[in-house]
């Protein structure tokens, strides 16, 4: 996978997946279609993150949101994985998200005082008519102090971002397999 080769060490890694009763190319499909704005664990959590400070435009695209986050998209398989990056001191209350960087610039990253999140899903066949979507997020902290600030931020918000990761698999598999039911 992609992401083993743009981050192949780290401090904190989380994975999750779910089985999907879809093909993967129907699996991608919800998957590249899917806006996790509209879920409601994590808006919450979102908006608890961002008290207080400008949020992006309801009419915007996913895509564009992203961006406007600070993400960055590294890689592209298509139909199959897709990896995201983004730098800050996400232990910081603005998270001190460093916007504007190129997927050169995010990958080859390793200031001292922050840290790299790269953040993948993948989609695997099953069976022609099963898959699995997978997501990972892997993170690289540059510096003592940036690893210890960063594994007590973790501590506390890690199993938040468990929550959130697992809404956004939820919704790719209730997508893909809605479109897989009203196919055949």
């Amino acid at each position: 996978m992609m992401i083993d080769e743009l981050v192949p060490a780290y401090e904190v890694c989380a994975k999750y997946g779910t089985l999907v009763q879809a093909s993967a190319a129907q699996t991608s499909a919800a998957l590249q279609e899917a806006d996790f704005s509209r879920l409601p664990v994590t808006t919450l959590l979102m908006k608890l993150r961002t008290l207080g400070r400008r949020r992006s435009e309801v009419h915007s695209t996913p895509a564009e949101r992203l961006r406007r986050a600070g993400f960055v998209q590294l890689a592209l398989l298509p139909q199959k994985e897709v990896v995201f990056g983004i730098v800050g001191r996400f232990w910081r209350p603005d998270s001190g998200i460093l916007k504007d960087l190129t997927a050169e610039q995010v990958i080859a990253f390793h200031t001292v005082g922050y840290a790299k999140a790269v953040w993948n899903f993948a989609v695997t066949a099953e069976s022609e008519q099963a898959s699995r979507v997978t997501t990972e997020t892997r993170i690289q902290a540059f510096g003592r102090s940036a690893r210890w600030k960063f594994r007590a931020y973790w501590l506390v918000i890690g199993f938040f971002s468990g929550l959130i990761r697992k809404e956004m698999l939820a919704m790719v598999k209730r997508n893909a397999e809605q479109a897989a039911k009203t196919r055949y």
